[in-house]
């Protein structure tokens, strides 16, 4: 009797539809990515950059982590430019908060953003200090879609606090291959970062 009992337990857990299922927090359609938690957001991206594909992990088993791509590429899949947004927050258990220095902000869609830009002149060597990474993660998913990135990279990078807790965080990071673009750093980075997507709510 007791067995029957577990094995009928074990067949409604199989066959229910876990949360998950039911509502997916993320899903990207129409060049649209939509969460609808933490932050509730829906972002559109211009059409030439292809929505490649999502990535979750648990990162050094402190956060959970979700990635979307996308990408603009040529034909031989080398990433002339691309936007690479991440939505990241600790586990349970886990005491910590983000914290970063407010140096520099822009408003989005009556919402702020911390913003940095930064050049790597050798991306390949950075990867191989951080391994596990979710840098390194997110190129070696790439390149498992077959998409190169150049050996050098700027990118501009907005992020935002999406709790009053600090303990979540969305970052929308546009990157461009600097090894094949003259165009400078600076002010003209964070205006093309901002050119490529829309913050619709």
């Amino acid at each position: 009797m007791k067995r029957s009992i577990i094995l009928v337990v074990m067949f409604f857990l199989a066959v229910l539809p876990s949360p998950a299922q039911q509502q997916p927090p993320r899903q990207v359609k129409d060049q649209i990515l939509t969460s609808t938690a933490l932050p509730p957001i829906r972002i559109k991206f211009a059409d030439e950059f292809k929505h490649v594909g999502t990535l979750q992990f648990v990162l050094y088993d402190r956060a959970q982590v979700e990635q979307h791509f996308f990408v603009d590429a040529d034909n031989e899949k080398r990433i002339k430019r691309m936007y690479w947004v991440q939505f990241e927050g600790y586990l349970p258990g886990v005491n910590a908060k983000y914290d970063y220095p407010a140096n520099e902000t822009v408003t989005l869609a009556g919402q702020t953003y911390l913003v940095n830009a930064e050049s790597v002149p050798n991306v390949p060597e950075v990867v191989k200090r951080m391994p596990q990474s979710d840098v390194e993660r997110a190129i070696k998913f790439l390149e498992a879609k077959g998409y190169r990135m150049g050996p050098s990279i700027r990118y501009e990078r907005f992020v935002r606090l999406v709790d009053e807790a600090k303990r979540n965080e969305m970052i929308l990071t546009y990157i461009e291959d600097a090894s094949a673009s003259t165009e400078n750093a600076g002010k003209e980075l964070l205006t093309r970062a901002q050119k490529g997507f829309t913050i619709l709510e």
